[in-house]
């Protein structure tokens, strides 16, 4: 059994058995399951939402686009505007 504490900021720190062994990285992203009797910490992999060619389209589209009052729902809207910028 290993034991770790909560610190005065709610940060605990994994023992590095826990790290090497689960082979986690720095910065790595938690779900976090709360049980009646535990907590359950589960590694997760967050992807984008956009690419960096989509985030660079949408960069260039709100400079292109200042002060003309265009409005974009977001959702579908916006994806197939920044899809088709990307072209």
């Amino acid at each position: 059994m290993m034991l770790t504490k909560l610190k005065a900021k709610n940060q605990l720190t994994l023992p590095q058995a826990v790290v090497e062994r689960l082979h986690l990285a720095v910065n790595e992203f938690f779900q976090v399951d709360i049980k009646p009797d535990c907590i359950r910490l589960i590694p997760v992999t967050i992807e984008p939402r956009y690419t960096p060619d989509e985030l660079g389209a949408i960069d260039r589209l709100t400079e292109k686009q200042r002060g003309k009052a265009k409005t974009i729902k977001p959702g579908k809207d916006f994806s197939a505007y920044i899809k088709r910028a990307t072209r």
